[in-house]
């Protein structure tokens, strides 16, 4: 069967048109101009995984490799960024001394080599051979009365202390609608939770339907300064420091989205019910976690609204008509800067980080691994 050409062919003009491209917006009398460049990933005949997982990935600290994982074969690629090629696989062990899990859920770069790779019920650090140096299980460990700590793995997790090996992961509680940080000391095997809703921004998203529940995902981050938490629907960012002490609750007043999305009116309900529910807040906003530009001392943030064509009114049985993308700048301070519409985003599920002082957003292009470069 002969295959038309025309998607490809459309889809290259796509590529080469954002390469080079020229935006411009005014924000507070203000006219910030940014090009838009396309970087190609050379992958010397590895089949990259571009599918649903370039989430799971990080850099290292020149911000000159990228590490990706690689759900085919359990391995984590390495691609030069700077050479915008594929340089090695570093294969990992389900099982065994060296077992890191069937399946991993986040990446971090730690240093010196090392890599912590986030699974269930425990999580890993490896060196670049993927040796196993340092197992993270959560299902040993005690809380600060010696009581066997019963809450489950945490979702998301972050090493932040390689000395005594001191690793913070953030967890739900649908019971009491809220979310909550825990720091978990290898060394002593020892636990604490941690409010991080010191406004109950949370417990007004929790939806369910038919046992199902559809929570608000919760980011956490780290970077030179502190460590963040964020959420979906709302604007505000929480700030700690390695000692699990709140610095600085972060709000603004975004001009392009709403400052957070305006709290369901049904939180239990039928699958009908709760999808009318999950379409009204994506057409609102979705807030993406800030990520820390070092060369300029800055933060963006992505954020997005849906617009769906039909009036169904159910996110399940609507036709997603487009995606409108946006950028947020702050000041090391978290002071908002400048907004503006990324046109040439059409998702703001993508893995984006700074480097070099640009903004760079991955992509899949025809099932190789890209970048969408913004230099503003």
């Amino acid at each position: 069967m002969k295959l038309s050409t025309f998607p490809i062919l459309f889809a290259l003009f796509i590529l080469i048109s954002f390469s080079c491209q020229q935006g411009s917006v005014e924000e507070n009398s203000q006219v910030l101009t940014y090009s838009v460049d396309t970087v190609i990933i050379d992958s010397k005949g590895r089949i990259l995984d571009v599918s649903g997982y370039m989430v799971v990935s990080d850099l290292d600290d020149h911000k000159g490799t990228f590490f990706l994982y690689n759900h085919h074969d359990l391995s984590i690629d390495e691609i030069n960024l700077d050479k915008k090629e594929f340089v090695k696989t570093v294969s990992l062990d389900a099982e065994g001394p060296n077992g890191v899990g069937p399946y991993i859920f986040g990446l971090q770069f730690l240093g010196d080599n090392l890599l912590f790779a986030k699974s269930v019920p425990f999580s890993s650090v490896v060196d670049r051979n993927g040796h196993v140096v340092q197992k993270v299980n959560w299902l040993t460990t005690k809380d600060t009365n010696g009581i066997q700590f019963e809450t489950p793995p945490p979702r998301s997790e972050l090493v932040v202390n390689t000395k005594d090996w001191t690793v913070v992961g953030t967890n739900l509680d649908f019971r009491k609608k809220t979310a909550f940080l825990v720091f978990f000391s290898v060394k002593d095997n020892q636990v604490k939770n941690i409010d991080i809703d010191p406004k109950n921004s949370f417990k007004n998203y929790f939806l369910s339907a038919d046992n199902s529940f559809y929570d608000p995902w919760v980011f956490l981050c780290s970077d030179e300064n502190h460590i963040s938490v964020s959420h979906l629907y709302s604007n505000e960012i929480i700030l700690l420091n390695t000692e699990g002490e709140i610095v600085k609750v972060v709000n603004y007043e975004p001009k392009m989205t709403p400052s957070r999305a305006d709290v369901p009116e049904t939180l239990t309900g039928t699958r009908q019910e709760i999808g009318k529910e999950q379409q009204k807040l994506l057409e609102q906003v979705r807030f993406q976690a800030p990520v820390w530009d070092s060369k300029h001392k800055r933060y963006f943030r992505l954020s997005a609204k849906r617009i769906f064509t039909d009036e169904s009114g159910n996110v399940e049985n609507s036709r997603l008509s487009r995606t409108q993308v946006f950028l947020s700048v702050f000041d090391a301070e978290f002071n908002l800067i400048s907004e503006m519409e990324l046109v040439e985003l059409y998702d703001e599920n993508y893995k984006y980080f700074a480097k070099d002082g640009k903004l760079w957003v991955c992509q899949n292009f025809l099932d190789e691994l890209g970048f969408l470069v913004f230099d503003f």
